[in-house]
Formats: structure tokens, sequence, C-alpha cells
């Protein structure tokens, strides 16, 4: 018997506004009950890739009308008093606008709380922000009409940020693909008074970055592969207890926050010098403390080449440590380093990807081999044999560096109770996942530092 198919249609319509818009449409083919069902979704996902064809070579070719006449088709028949959620990912949307701006006003209409417009091409090199040219698509003025709106990501798009002001509600903007001054964020900060999350994508031409204001409500900030004319952070919010960065070596002054969790990612920079490695020590000290951070390969191969090579001063107070790393020979200072800083470590998540760069210009700070230092009893952490309770390795392949970290793991920490080994599920020079747990497996047979170790192989 089809139960579900018996159920009223307003549980059937929330069970689909918690299905992906693609799946809910997959259900007009089970059944004719079924053919106009999924159309009473709430979250609605009109997306141009969905109508994508590719050709002989494997290349993606779009269809514009296509898609646009089944923009228009949904909207004339949709007679749902309220959505919840709107997004629109269109990468040519000049030749459309009025229907473009038809889809905008429906989502003002229907009272969308939460609003996703993104005209980005993506053919655009997010790694040459400088070298492309980036039409924008000019926001109409119903947009500024939304009273409900609670988040909005604008890919892309051209507005006007003292239009803000009606968007009395309004709790997280995301925003991408744009020209973005230093103006335009305050302006943003001042006129969105209840804002808490704010993310900016591969934006260029940015002054710098300021984000200030005792008044603040601001509690995550997220930049991520931006162009900036002045590589420098002001951030001065009383709430703010996330950061997530990614891109070149940039300095911050973080004053009067509760940051809890940093997340740095300076992988898209290709300098390696002393210079740099001191800029990151800078960098570093000037967002602690913070209980959970994030590293990455590039900062455990450079940090070390700075005047300070073994470790912060004052010790960092971090509880959680994330490093994103290759397991690379050049690596083994960095992790020595982070290892040394945080003499208070519970945590410590090792996620192991050995796609990550490797900078060709390296001069390892140590003459230590990787396996010196890992097999030795003489370089003991602190955190190591005093603190350090659980540890999780991810993407484990079995390879000599991760072994040799394993073991020093398990043979020294006197206090450790959780070890988890995540195997990788990809193949890697003719072996795969069996292979990669077998060698995990040799992990039971270590001499452990602590009586009440629990092993878990996943």
């Amino acid at each position: 018997m089809d139960r579900l198919s018996n159920l009223p249609n307003h549980i059937l319509s929330d069970i689909l506004s918690f299905v992906p818009f693609k799946e809910a449409a997959k259900t007009s083919t089970l059944s004719k009950h079924w053919h106009h069902q999924w159309q009473s979704t709430r979250n609605l996902d009109f997306n141009h890739l969905y109508f994508a064809n590719r050709d002989s070579n494997g290349d993606v070719q779009l269809q514009p009308q296509i898609f646009i006449d089944f923009v228009q088709q949904f909207i004339a028949n949709n007679n749902s008093p309220i959505m919840d959620k709107l997004s629109l990912t269109f990468s040519q949307p000049g030749d459309f606008q009025e229907t473009v701006e038809k889809c905008i006003t429906f989502s003002v209409d229907r009272k969308v709380k939460h609003l996703k417009l993104d005209f980005s091409d993506p053919t655009w090199d997010e790694n040459d922000l400088d070298g492309l040219a980036h039409p924008m698509f000019d926001l109409p003025q119903s947009f500024y009409n939304h009273q409900v709106l609670e988040s909005v990501t604008l890919f892309s798009c051209k507005f006007d940020v003292f239009g803000f002001k009606n968007f009395g509600l309004l709790k997280s903007i995301s925003l991408g693909w744009i020209e973005l001054k230093v103006s335009t964020v305050k302006a943003l900060l001042a006129n969105c008074a209840c804002l808490e999350s704010l993310s900016v994508k591969s934006c260029w031409d940015m002054d710098s970055l300021s984000v200030c204001g005792k008044d603040l409500k601001l509690s995550s900030l997220v930049v991520e592969k931006c162009h900036f004319l002045d590589p420098s952070f002001e951030i001065e919010a009383p709430n703010l207890n996330y950061m997530k960065y990614c891109g070149t070596v940039v300095l911050f002054t973080v004053n009067g926050t509760s940051l809890e969790e940093a997340d740095l990612d300076f992988g898209p920079e290709f300098e390696c010098d002393e210079s740099l490695g001191d800029s990151l020590y800078q960098s570093l000290n000037g967002i602690c403390p913070t209980r959970a951070l994030t590293v990455c390969t590039y900062m455990l191969q450079v940090i070390p080449m700075g005047e300070e090579p073994t470790g912060m001063e004052p010790r960092l107070n971090v509880t959680h440590l994330t490093l994103r790393t290759a397991m690379h020979n050049y690596e083994q200072g960095g992790i020595r380093f982070f290892l040394n800083s945080c003499p208070r470590l519970e945590t410590l998540t090792i996620d192991i990807d050995r796609s990550r760069r490797i900078c060709n210009e390296y001069r390892p700070p140590f003459e230590d081999k990787f396996e010196d230092l890992w097999r030795s009893s003489a370089i003991i952490f602190r955190c190591i044999t005093q603190t350090l309770r659980k540890v999780e390795i991810k993407g484990f392949k079995g390879t000599p560096n991760e072994v040799y970290v394993m073991l020093y793991l398990v043979n020294h920490a006197r206090v450790m109770e959780k070890l988890t080994v995540i195997t990788s599920s990809e193949e890697s020079n003719n072996r795969g996942p069996e292979t990669f747990r077998s060698i995990a497996e040799q992990v039971y047979g270590f001499r452990k530092g602590s009586e009440n170790l629990a092993i878990e192989i996943v």
C-alpha cells in the first residue's frame, strides 16, 4: 500500500520542501497523483546547469532559452502564497533581464526569507580576478521591497548598498564576484543592524577589510579568495566567534572579540620565504586567543621559516587543532611548531590530502628527516603527555609519514582516550581502501602510552 500518497497535500508539500529541488522534480514520474505535486515545494532552485548538455568532447553546452521557458512557466503556474527559499543561478542573464526581474518580483510577492541570486560565470578563474571581464547584473528596484528577508546571496550583482536599510530582519549576507570597496562593507554593517553572518568570496579591488563597531551583532565572518589592494584586516566585533579566511597572506588586527574558532587557509599564496613566515606568525598572534584553530599545509611549511621556528610566544590557548596536511616531509617542522604552541590541546584532527600544494622553493628550517622526529623519544610535547585526549586522522593511506605520526601519538600520549582512523576511499599507487585499512590495523600492536586508549578504524 502506498501510504505516502494518501497523506494530505499540505503534508506532502512539507516533505518535498525538505528534498533538494531537482530530486523533488523527479517525483513527477511516480504516478499521475505525483505529476504536479513537486511544484508545491517551498524551496525553489532555478539553476541553468540543470538544463545543460554535454557535447562529444564533454564540454558543457548551456541552453538558456529552455531554462528561461521553464522558469517563466513555473512562476506563472505557481499559486503558493509563501515560499521559504529561492535560488536563481544563471550566468547569461543579459538577454533575459525581464524574466529575471519577474523572478525577483515573485520572490518578493511570496515573502521569500532566503534568497540567492548567482549571475557569475562558472568558467571564471577565481585565481585570476584581474584578468576577467566581470559584467554585473543591475538589481531592479523591486529587490529592495523585501520585508521579511533573513539571508541573501548576491554573486555578480550590482546593488545599492543604502537600499539594505529596508531589510530590517536580514541576518546573513554573502557577496561574490563583485568589486567590493571597504566603504561598501562599512555601509552594509551600518545599514543591517541585525546582521550576524558576513561572507565575501572572489571579490576584487578591495582596499582592505575593516569590520568594526561596538554594536555589531556579527558572529561569523568568511573571506575567500579575494584580491586586496592593501593586505590587512582590522576586526573589532564584540560578538564575533567564528572566522574563516582563504587567500594570500594578510595581517590580522583583531580586538575586542570573543573569537572561539579560526580557519586559516593560505593555499593561494605562491611566494615562499622567511618574511612570509614572520607575517604568518604575526597574523596568528593577531587572531588569538581562540579555542579552535585550523591551519593549512602552506602554513605548516612556511611558519617555521620565520624568526621563531619552534613555536608561538606566548603559547596559544587552543584546545582543538586541525591540521590540513599532505603529510609531506616539508611539513614536519610546522606540525612540530603547532604541537609545541598548544600546551592545552585536547583534540587533534589530522586531515590528510596528498594533492595539497607543496612549495617548490621551500628550504626546510630543520635538517631532521620526518621519521627522525616521530621515532624519537627525545622530543615530547607537553600537550601529548598532559592534555591530549582525542585524535582523529582522516584520509589515511598508510604512507610511512602517516604511520610515524600515528605511532608517535599512540606511544607517548599518556591521557589519550580515543583514536579514530578514517581510511581513504580513493585508489593510490595501485592500492585501495582494503590495503589502507590493513596498514591502519597495525596500530593495535603498538605500545600504548595510555591505559584507557580506545582505537576505532573506519
